[in-house]
Protein backbone atom coordinates (compact mmCIF):
# COMPACT_ATOMS: atom_id res chain seq x y z
CA UNK A 1 0.00 0.00 0.00
CA UNK A 2 0.95 3.68 -1.15
CA UNK A 3 -0.18 6.76 0.25
CA UNK A 4 -2.00 7.41 -3.67
CA UNK A 5 -2.61 3.73 -4.14
CA UNK A 6 -2.64 0.12 -3.50
CA UNK A 7 -0.85 -2.50 -5.53
CA UNK A 8 -1.46 -6.40 -5.67
CA UNK A 9 1.65 -8.54 -6.86
CA UNK A 10 1.09 -12.17 -7.88
CA UNK A 11 4.55 -13.88 -8.29
CA UNK A 12 4.87 -16.65 -10.71
CA UNK A 13 3.79 -14.76 -14.11
CA UNK A 14 1.45 -16.72 -16.05
CA UNK A 15 0.72 -20.45 -16.50
CA UNK A 16 2.43 -21.68 -19.42
CA UNK A 17 0.11 -21.85 -22.27
CA UNK A 18 -2.04 -19.11 -21.27
CA UNK A 19 -1.28 -15.36 -23.34
CA UNK A 20 -1.39 -11.95 -21.67
CA UNK A 21 -4.88 -11.30 -23.78
CA UNK A 22 -6.55 -14.21 -22.72
CA UNK A 23 -5.77 -13.85 -18.89
CA UNK A 24 -6.56 -9.76 -19.34
CA UNK A 25 -9.50 -10.50 -20.99
CA UNK A 26 -10.74 -13.14 -18.55
CA UNK A 27 -11.07 -16.00 -20.98
CA UNK A 28 -9.10 -18.24 -19.87
CA UNK A 29 -7.84 -19.70 -16.31
CA UNK A 30 -6.01 -22.45 -14.79
CA UNK A 31 -5.78 -23.33 -11.36
CA UNK A 32 -2.25 -23.36 -9.25
CA UNK A 33 -2.90 -24.51 -5.92
CA UNK A 34 -6.26 -26.84 -6.66
CA UNK A 35 -6.27 -27.17 -2.67
CA UNK A 36 -6.31 -23.58 -1.66
CA UNK A 37 -8.39 -22.82 -4.46
CA UNK A 38 -10.79 -25.44 -2.90
CA UNK A 39 -10.83 -24.40 0.49
CA UNK A 40 -11.38 -20.89 -0.32
CA UNK A 41 -14.20 -21.95 -2.21
CA UNK A 42 -15.77 -24.03 0.76
CA UNK A 43 -15.54 -21.14 3.14
CA UNK A 44 -17.56 -18.62 -0.24
CA UNK A 45 -14.46 -16.50 -0.36
CA UNK A 46 -15.01 -17.06 -4.62
CA UNK A 47 -17.81 -18.16 -6.28
CA UNK A 48 -16.71 -19.39 -9.59
CA UNK A 49 -13.01 -20.20 -10.71
CA UNK A 50 -11.23 -17.60 -12.80
CA UNK A 51 -13.23 -14.57 -12.74
CA UNK A 52 -11.28 -12.32 -10.57
CA UNK A 53 -9.75 -10.04 -13.49
CA UNK A 54 -13.01 -9.89 -14.94
CA UNK A 55 -15.19 -8.81 -11.87
CA UNK A 56 -11.81 -6.26 -11.37
CA UNK A 57 -12.52 -4.57 -14.73
CA UNK A 58 -16.47 -4.66 -14.63
CA UNK A 59 -16.18 -2.58 -10.93
CA UNK A 60 -14.20 0.10 -12.42
CA UNK A 61 -15.73 0.19 -16.07
CA UNK A 62 -17.59 3.17 -15.33
CA UNK A 63 -15.19 5.32 -13.50
CA UNK A 64 -13.18 7.69 -15.03
CA UNK A 65 -10.08 5.54 -14.20
CA UNK A 66 -9.26 1.76 -15.08
CA UNK A 67 -7.43 -0.70 -13.37
CA UNK A 68 -3.92 -0.94 -14.41
CA UNK A 69 -2.39 -4.45 -15.55
CA UNK A 70 1.59 -5.51 -15.75
CA UNK A 71 2.12 -8.84 -16.57
CA UNK A 72 5.98 -9.94 -17.06
CA UNK A 73 7.71 -13.64 -17.09
CA UNK A 74 7.52 -13.64 -13.26
CA UNK A 75 5.02 -11.42 -11.58
CA UNK A 76 1.01 -9.90 -12.27
CA UNK A 77 0.76 -6.66 -11.07
CA UNK A 78 -2.63 -4.89 -10.67
CA UNK A 79 -3.04 -1.36 -9.34
CA UNK A 80 -6.70 -0.17 -9.26
CA UNK A 81 -7.77 3.35 -9.08
CA UNK A 82 -7.17 5.48 -6.61
CA UNK A 83 -10.38 7.61 -4.79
Amino acid sequence: MFHDRIEIISPGGLSSGITEDEYLLGKLSVLRIRNLANVCYRLGGVEIFGTGITKIKQLYEEGLMQSYFEVSENTIKIVPPSF
